[in-house]
C-alpha cells in the first residue's frame, strides 16, 4: 500500500458516534459519509478546485468536517485542518491564528463553518471562502470520475508551530501517510470488526487528526468528542470508554493527569476499562508519575498493566516516529510498556550525558519512547553534526517512508529536508536501542500537546500596560511529577516588583489568549532579563537562573 483509499468506506457497517461530555450527539454510518462526500467532492469540482489545490478546512469536529475532509481526500484536493476561530473579532488570538494559517498554506479555498464566518474573514484576493451548503446537493461522484492517487501526490498539509505569526506547513505525501497509517496499523493490532476507536483530540491537532485517518482507511468504528466536552468534564473521556467499550485511544500527558485529577475529587466506582486496549500517551514531555498514578488509580476498574504506551512523533512524520514494541519484564522503574531511567540531572543539562542519578544531587526520571516503528530511522546527533554516542544527548533526527515531502517554502512546493533527514528539534539520547526525550534545541513550549512559540506568549504578556515592549521572557521546564511548566520572567518599575494583582493580571492575558496558565511569573528590575550583545533573550540563561534559584 503506497498510497491511502478511501473510496470503499462505505462497505463498512461502521460508522462516527458523535459525542459531548454526556451522552451521544449525533451519528454517521461511513455509508452515508461517503455518499455526502462524494456529492461535496462534485461541488469542489464544479467551483473549480483542481487535483493538488489546497483547501483549508477551520471546521469545528462535528458531521461537517468529515464530509468535508472525505470529500477533499477523494477529489485527490489537499486538506490542511486549522482550528476555527472562536470569534471572528478582527483582533483575536484566534482570527490572527487563522490568517497566519491562510498564509502558511497558501489554499485556493476556505471551506467556512457559514456564511456569516466567510463573510467576516475573507479577505480582497486571498482565497475564495465557501460554505458546506454550497458544495452539497451534486450528483455523487462515481469512481470512474475520482482520480486515483499516486505515491508522490500530498495526500494533507499539517501546520507544526501553533503560532500567531508564521507556522510551518509540513506536506505530507500519500506514500508518506500510507506508511505510518500501515505501521500504526500494525504495532496496535487494529481489526475493524473488533475495535473502536475514541478520542476527544483537536482535529487540527496531528494526533487527533491521524486517528481520524485510521478510523476512515481502515473502517473501524469511531467515537468523537470535541476537546471543549473533555475539559468541561474530563472524567467523560473515561466514561465514555468505558459505556461504549473504546479499545484504542491516545492524549498527551495532560489529558490523563487531568482525567485523574477530576475522578479523585469526584470516583465514579463502576467505571470499567477493562476493554481498552491501548492508550497512547504523547505530543509532549511524558512524567513518569503521571502514567503510574494513572495506572494506580484505574488499574482497580480494569486497565490492564500493558494498555498505557508512551511514544514520540510529530507532524513531519505524519504521527508515530517511536513506541515500545511490547511490554517490558517487571523492575523499580518498569512496569508494562513503561521503562524509566532516573539520571542526574546536572550531568544531563551541563555536559548533555546520562548518568545514574546519586544520593543528595538533583535528579531526572526520563521515559523511554521505544524504538522507532515503520522502518523510520533514528539518528542522535551531535551540535556539529556527528553521531552521538549511547547516553549522549544530542538533536533527534529522523529518516524514512513517512518523513514529508518538506515543509512548504516560498514557491508553495514542498523543500525536501536535507539528505532525506528530518531534524526535529528536540534533544534525546538511545540506551539500550531505545530513545528517551529530554528537552529541545529550539525554545518551543510543548503545553498539552500544542507546540507554542515562546514569542506568541510574550507578546500576550507584553499587551499589559505595566509591560514594555521586549520586557518579557518566557520559558518551560520539566519536572518528574507535573510534567511542562511556562514560567514568565517579566521586568517592571522598581514599584511593581513586588505586585501580586499584576501577576494575576499578567496571568489571565495568558489563560485567555491560550488556554493555559503560568505555573510562575518573576517580576523583575529593568535589565533583569538575560540578552545577548545584540539584545536577544536568553531563554535558556533564565530557565537556568530560575532552576539554580537565582531569579528574585
Amino acid at each position: 500500500m503506497s498510497t491511502v483509499a478511501y473510496r470503499d468506506l462505505g462497505r463498512h457497517g461502521h460508522g462516527v458516534t458523535f459525542l459531548d461530555s454526556r451522552g451521544v450527539t449525533a451519528e454517521l454510518d461511513y455509508a452515508d459519509l461517503e455518499r455526502q462526500a462524494r456529492s461535496v467532492a462534485a461541488g469542489l469540482g464544479e467551483r473549480g478546485l483542481r487535483r493538488g489545490e489546497r483547501v483549508l478546512l477551520p471546521l469545528p469536529t462535528g458531521p461537517d468536517y468529515l464530509v468535508a475532509l472525505l470529500a477533499c481526500l477523494l477529489a485527490g484536493v489537499v486538506p490542511c485542518t486549522v482550528a476555527p476561530p472562536p470569534n471572528t473579532g478582527a483582533e483575536s488570538v484566534g482570527v490572527r491564528r487563522f490568517h497566519a494559517a491562510r498564509a502558511a498554506a497558501r489554499p485556493a479555498a476556505v471551506i467556512m463553518p457559514d456564511t456569516a464566518t466567510a463573510l467576516a474573514l475573507a479577505e480582497e484576493g486571498a482565497a475564495v471562502h465557501l460554505t458546506l451548503d454550497e458544495l452539497r446537493y451534486h450528483e455523487p461522484l462515481t469512481d470512474d470520475r475520482l482520480p486515483e492517487p499516486r505515491p508522490d501526490d500530498i495526500h494533507h498539509i499539517q501546520l507544526t508551530s501553533g503560532s500567531t505569526s508564521t507556522p510551518k506547513a509540513a506536506a505530507l505525501t500519500h506514500a508518506n501517510t500510507a506508511a505510518n497509517l500501515r505501521a500504526l496499523v500494525e504495532a496496535t493490532g487494529l481489526r475493524a470488526d473488533r475495535d473502536r476507536l475514541s478520542e476527544w483530540l483537536p482535529l487540527h491537532h496531528d494526533m487527533g487528526f491521524v486517528m481520524v485517518l485510521l478510523a476512515l482507511s481502515t473502517g473501524a468504528p469511531l467515537d468523537l468528542m470535541p476537546s471543549i466536552g473533555f475539559l468541561r468534564d474530563p472524567v467523560s473521556w473515561l466514561r465514555h470508554l468505558a459505556v461504549r467499550g473504546g479499545t484504542i485511544t491516545a492524549a498527551p500527558p495532560f489529558g490523563y493527569r487531568t482525567a485523574l485529577e477530576r475522578y479523585r475529587r469526584k470516583p465514579e466506582p463502576g467505571l470499567d476499562l477493562s476493554r481498552l486496549r491501548r492508550a497512547y500517551v504523547g505530543a509532549e514531555p511524558i512524567p513518569v508519575d503521571v502514567l503510574s498514578d494513572f495506572q494506580d488509580e484505574f488499574g482497580r476498574h480494569g486497565l490492564a498493566e500493558d494498555v498505557l504506551i508512551p511514544c514520540y512523533g510529530m507532524a513531519e512524520t505524519v504521527l508515530a516516529s517511536t513506541m515500545p514494541a511490547a511490554p517490558y519484564p517487571g523492575g523499580p522503574l518498569t512496569r508494562g510498556h513503561v521503562r524509566a531511567l532516573r539520571v542526574d540531572r546536572a550531568d544531563l543539562q551541563d555536559s548533555g550525558r546520562v548518568t545514574p542519578a546519586r544520593a543528595g544531587r538533583t535528579t531526572l526520571t526520563t521515559v523511554s519512547c521505544g524504538r522507532p516503528i515503520g522502518g523510520l530511522d533514528l539518528e542522535v546527533r551531535t551540535g556539529t553534526g556527528g553521531p552521538c554516542g549511547e547516553g549522549e544527548v544530542g538533536e533527534i533526527h529522523l529518516g524514512g517512508a513517512s518523513v514529508m515531502a518538506g515543509y512548504l517554502g516560498p514557491d508553495g512546493l514542498p523543500v525536501p529536508p536535507p539528505g532525506g533527514k528530518h531534524a526535529t528539534g528536540d534533544l534525546g539520547f538511545v540506551m539500550d536501542g531505545e530513545l528517551y526525550v529530554v528537552g529541545r534545541v529550539k525554545e518551543m513550549l510543548v503545553v498539552r500537546g500544542r507546540n507554542i512559540p515562546p514569542y506568541d506568549v510574550e507578546e500576550a504578556i507584553e499587551a499589559h500596560r505595566a509591560v514594555m515592549r521586549g520586557n518579557s521572557a518566557v520559558f518551560s521546564y520539566t519536572d518528574d511529577a507535573g510534567g511542562e511548566h511556562v514560567v514568565a520572567v517579566v521586568e517592571v518599575a522598581p514599584a511593581d516588583t513586588a505586585d501580586g494583582r499584576l501577576r494575576l493580571e499578567i496571568d489571565n492575558l495568558v489563560r485567555q489568549g491560550f488556554g493555559f496558565g503560568l505555573r510562575d511569573t518573576v517580576l523583575v528590575k529593568r535589565g533583569g532579563i538575560a540578552r545577548t550583545t545584540s539584545g536577544k533573550r536568553q531563554r535558556d540563561r533564565m530557565r537556568r537562573l530560575y532552576l539554580a534559584g537565582e531569579l528574585a
